[in-house]
């Protein structure tokens, strides 16, 4: 218990400080992704930031990759960048001097993407920036503090990870406005499966966690699957199935067909150590994994 609570301490000193330091290096891998799953043809995404962050990857098209960037100048702030997985170019979207912007996230819309960002004064909101760099962008609901992650379920609904203590999950809804608390001590992963269900780990213990689905329908959760040990990230594949990394391996587990999580692939011979963050194209072709 005390160093579960210690850990959740030194989490939100990290989140409230996030303006301030330099992040570690994480760099970016693409691999193409076929049925079984099986994975080929990988390619380095982060070479123009070799020693600086490179994390939270989100595919906001099959060939258009969003992930937030801090280079090793900086120890002020992160930006949103974009990479064109056919041309081989990555740009700036974001540009917020003093100011951090993670989690680039696409909405609904497809017209604008969310992004979590570290204001002035060290808060954490949910803000809106348009593609086309139309605006600077606005927070989304501004009377929401300390969001951590988050995930569009439809345009009207969204899931929130708060930073806390202990950390929480919380569901939104624009017609209403006031979010409404599902879960507790969750992980940092969470997926839209469809406009009314949710894919979120939550963490029962310090070493016992569980892979669920929140129904909003029902207002209710249930057990997919115990995770593998020390592993909240995952992504959802385009049959259902759901990936995740433990070291350099790759994990798969169908629900409804696997009774536990089944290596599917070996990344160490790609230089891969430790999986985190992964990320799945919509067509389901190509997978990025964070290591």
């Amino acid at each position: 218990m005390y160093l579960y609570l210690m850990r959740t301490i030194i989490l939100l000193l990290l989140a409230s400080s996030l303006h301030a330091q330099r992040l570690v290096h994480h760099d970016l891998l693409l691999l193409d992704l076929t049925a079984g799953p099986t994975v080929s043809k990988p390619r380095l995404l982060t070479g123009f930031n070799p020693k600086g962050y490179n994390n939270q990857p989100y595919f906001f098209g099959n060939s258009e990759l969003y992930l937030t960037v801090q280079m090793p100048q900086d120890t002020t702030q992160t930006d949103i960048y974009a990479l064109d997985l056919v041309a081989r170019t990555q740009t700036r979207v974001t540009a917020t001097p003093g100011l951090s912007e993670y989690s680039p996230t696409p909405m609904p819309d497809k017209k604008r993407f969310s992004t979590v960002r570290v204001e002035a004064d060290g808060r954490q909101r949910l803000w809106s920036f348009p593609k086309d760099r139309s605006d600077n962008g606005r927070p989304e609901y501004p009377d929401v503090y300390g969001v951590g992650y988050h995930a569009w379920m439809s345009d009207t609904l969204i899931a929130m990870f708060i930073v806390g203590e202990p950390h929480s999950l919380v569901v939104a809804d624009k017609r209403s406005g006031k979010p409404i608390r599902i879960g507790m001590n969750p992980g940092r992963c969470l997926v839209a499966l469809s406009a009314t269900q949710l894919a979120y780990v939550q963490k029962a213990t310090e070493q016992t966690w569980y892979l669920k689905i929140y129904d909003h329908k029902r207002k209710s959760s249930d057990i997919l699957v115990k995770t593998i040990d020390g592993s909240e990230d995952f992504a959802v594949l385009s049959d259902g199935s759901f990936v995740a990394g433990s070291g350099s391996k790759l994990y798969k587990y169908m629900p409804g067909v696997d009774k536990e999580w089944k290596m599917v692939a070996d990344l160490s011979g790609y230089g891969v150590g430790k999986i985190t963050r992964l990320a799945v194209s919509p067509d389901g072709g190509k997978l990025v994994v964070v290591y």
